[in-house]
């Protein structure tokens, strides 16, 4: 198993570096972890969430025929994960009602278009969607509010700024994802490697700006 596993990550090395930047903003957080608020602590076990599904996801690659039912799932978890981090973020009682009500309404449709043996290009563009809102949302309140003096040091301005690009950014690719996860025999391996490659390196560039929010949890109270 293990001779097995370092030839998937010497085969795969940007595979290998986005689980690995997954466990970063849950580093980051378990060192600051005095300083967390209630968000910051929901997006420390957001990112505990995707280290242990990429990681449970990679022993069922191993010891399974399909680990795909793992995308789906996940997109469950993390559409109830933003849907109670920017419930928290803000304040407005009829923002929170559009947070809450839409967060029930995607979870009954990830639920209802849940699929156990394929991708569901679907379920992934719905989570998507609920978090480009999410993202447009907060940053609204943030900026007619203006409750961060320095939106630099603020922690949910970076994990709000990568979940944006990381959601908008994959958006289109998720869409046609039921196309390009088919298999090599329907979809050659290098189309399949440029979609896969390209939301990898998003997730990387979200997980780090988001772990760097983490480590700026600190300031929060003085910047909040």
């Amino acid at each position: 198993m293990l001779g097995r596993l370092l030839h998937y990550f010497a085969t795969y090395p940007l595979d290998f570096a986005a689980h690995v930047s997954s466990s970063l903003p849950v580093i980051a957080g378990l060192i600051k972890i005095k300083y967390l608020g209630r968000q910051a602590k929901l997006i420390l076990l957001l990112f505990f969430w995707f280290f242990s599904k990429e990681t449970y996801s990679l022993y069922l690659a191993f010891t399974a025929p399909n680990n795909l039912f793992l995308q789906n799932i996940g997109s469950i978890s993390e559409t109830v994960f933003c849907g109670l981090i920017f419930y928290y973020a803000i304040d407005k009682s009829s923002e929170r009602k559009i947070v809450s009500i839409g967060g029930i309404f995607c979870t009954l449709l990830l639920i209802y278009f849940y699929k156990s043996e394929s991708v569901s290009d679907i379920s992934l563009s719905i989570f998507r969607v609920y978090a480009i809102i999410l993202t447009l949302l907060y940053f609204n309140r943030l900026l007619t509010d203006m409750h961060a003096v320095s939106i630099m040091h603020h922690t949910l301005f970076w994990f709000s700024s990568s979940l944006l690009l990381y959601s908008a950014g994959t958006f289109f690719i998720v869409l046609f994802s039921e196309y390009w996860y088919q298999g090599m025999d329907k979809v050659p391996a290098a189309v399949f490697d440029q979609y896969w490659n390209a939301s990898q390196i998003l997730f990387i560039i979200f997980a780090v700006l988001s772990a760097v929010g983490l480590w700026m949890s600190k300031h929060d109270r003085r910047t909040v």
